[in-house]
């Protein structure tokens, strides 16, 4: 009997181990049993959870932005400028301008903030907008590189992308900031030509008033120097020239006496009838032609598109609109995790505190 009472007692005691071990496995049946008992809850909490996500993305100002795409203009567009380089070519007043200088200055034009909040002041524009530019890395493999190196020849495009709170005029902004910086390209276009050509002018007045004064003063020598001759050959009583007259230097400014005095009296008084020196010096009248044409230059002023669109500004979007959705997913998961935490901790809560109300009290 003492035997027997020991073995039940054995057999009794590993049983009540096997059944420990076993309520300490995880049944994943009873847990989705438990779970779908719950569903209701779950969903509702996190639709709570998503809700309260949706509110907190809501709650942050959002960032739109509109984008565009630039690039060089075609020398179709750059004609007027040509034609303007090529009449003042004629007249050797070089301005430099190229294309890609012209588009060199509406890029650093568009980069200036300074610029950009004066127009957005001006225009009565939201100040809080910012301007950012990102060029083009060409990429064979990349539609847009591709379409802008078809059009341009070359990828060297940029992207604009002007970002604001409002979304009510964010295209817009872009839109007239962009034409604003192009119709200041071509004020300083006009001006930088214009500044050459009255640098012409003055250059070229200064010149030939210097070399018309040096005329003068050529004459000045000249009748001079015929006076002297005149007396001298009065003194000599050398009225006629002499025979070997034409044998003497071909010097002008040399006047020989051999000329005789009434040969060198008029010569003087045809010298001193001279009134414009230009008459008589080709290459004066050659720089005076020149003043003429360059002074009749009118203030030039031509009007280019210093760019083409590739895209032109787009409707605004919300900036970063992956990261509100991602916040939203990520407070449904919080809120669907937690409540199934808290839908099993409960149950098995409610389990232990049953087994132990059912316990037998010694």
């Amino acid at each position: 009997m003492t035997g027997r009472s020991s073995d039940s007692k054995e057999s009794s005691s590993f049983e009540h181990c096997y059944l420990s071990s076993n309520k300490d496995e995880i049944d994943l049946i009873e847990l989705v049993s438990i779970i779908s008992k719950s569903y209701k809850l779950i969903f509702f909490i996190t639709f709570i959870f998503v809700f309260i996500g949706a509110g907190i993305t809501f709650l942050i100002p959002k960032n739109w932005v509109s984008s565009a795409i630039i690039y060089p203009s075609s020398d179709i567009q750059f004609r007027q400028l040509q034609a303007a380089n090529n009449s003042l070519l004629q007249l050797n007043v070089v301005d430099n301008i190229s294309k890609d200088d012209v588009f060199d200055q509406l890029i650093r034009n568009l980069s200036d903030h300074a610029l950009l909040r004066s127009y957005l002041s001006t225009n009565n524009a939201n100040a809080d907008g910012d301007l950012s530019i990102t060029k083009i890395v060409t990429d064979k493999t990349d539609k847009i590189d591709k379409k802008i190196t078809t059009l341009n020849g070359k990828g060297d495009g940029f992207i604009l992308s002007y970002n604001s709170t409002n979304s009510s005029n964010v295209k817009d902004s872009l839109t007239g900031y962009i034409n604003y910086i192009n119709n200041q390209v071509n004020e300083n276009i006009n001006r930088h030509i214009n500044l050459i050509v009255e640098t012409a002018k003055k250059t070229a007045a200064e010149e030939y008033q210097l070399s018309f004064q040096m005329a003068l003063n050529e004459q000045k020598v000249r009748i001079q120097r015929l006076e002297y001759a005149v007396s001298i050959a009065k003194a000599a009583g050398l009225k006629k020239p002499t025979h070997d007259v034409f044998e003497t230097s071909n010097n002008s400014n040399a006047y020989p006496i051999s000329l005789g005095y009434d040969a060198l009296s008029r010569q003087l008084e045809i010298e001193k009838s001279i009134t414009d020196p230009t008459a008589v010096n080709l290459e004066l009248l050659n720089q005076k032609l020149y003043l003429d044409r360059i002074m009749a230059l009118k203030p030039i002023s031509v009007e280019i598109q210093s760019f083409n669109y590739s895209q032109s500004p787009s409707d605004p979007v919300v900036k970063n609109a992956n990261k509100n959705l991602l916040v939203i997913i990520l407070f449904g998961f919080v809120g669907f995790v937690g409540t199934i935490g808290f839908v099993i901790i409960q149950h098995y809560v409610r389990e232990r505190r049953n087994m132990r109300s059912s316990m037998p009290k010694d």
